[in-house]
């Protein structure tokens, strides 16, 4: 894509930052990330323990327990 002087570029990417451990991170931010298929329903499990019911919403008990047994950082 050409640019002309003054034109901005700006890239959005998913699955956070890189920053910190990756199990803190918000449970809507990962989920937002999976319904925008920046990162699939497996890489929210076992990279953010996240983990989804056969509907696409967050199992709360599930996502807590693997959350709990670590993973992360």
């Amino acid at each position: 894509v050409p640019l002309a002087r003054g034109d901005r570029v700006r890239i959005v990417t998913g699955g956070g930052g890189g920053y910190g451990d990756r199990f803190t991170r918000s449970v809507e931010a990962v989920l937002a990330d999976v319904r925008d298929d920046y990162v699939t329903q497996a890489v929210a499990s076992e990279q953010y323990g996240v983990v989804l019911r056969p509907d696409g919403g967050i199992d709360q008990s599930a996502t807590r327990a693997r959350r709990t047994a670590g993973g992360g950082a």
